[in-house]
């Protein structure tokens, strides 16, 4: 199955999209624009949709593209700092564990649930 490589830019209300080697068209929405996409590379080459694919890549204009990887750096910072957390708290039980409070005590002293505790102390593997 043949792949048309497409970038989508919004101008106004319109999605213009450019397939490459093939032509340009348009949609309001990314729905349309995928539609119309097919539309184009089907017209224009004679084939029909199942014999290819259109992957689009939609750009944002630069201030939107600017606060969108700005969104997806604070995403990423707030999963590393999700991970660092959970194994503090992995850590922090098993010290608990080890220092001889029962899976309940420590529950009870770390104000998490009984099974919060046993997920933290699980195997992940």
């Amino acid at each position: 199955m043949k792949t048309f490589e497409a970038v989508a830019t919004r101008e106004g209300k319109w999605w213009v999209v450019d397939v490459n080697g093939v032509g340009a068209t348009q949609g309001r929405t990314t729905t349309e624009a995928q539609e119309m996409a097919e539309d184009l590379v089907t017209a224009m080459l004679g084939t029909t949709a199942r014999d290819f694919v259109v992957d689009i890549v939609y750009r944002l204009p630069d201030d939107l593209a600017v606060e969108f990887e700005e969104a997806r750096r604070q995403q990423r910072l707030a999963e590393e700092a999700q991970q660092r957390a959970a194994a503090s708290s992995r850590k922090l039980v098993h010290n608990v564990l080890a220092a001889g409070l029962s899976k309940r005590d420590a529950a009870k002293v770390l104000g998490l649930s009984p099974q919060r505790i046993s997920q933290l102390t699980a195997d992940p593997g």
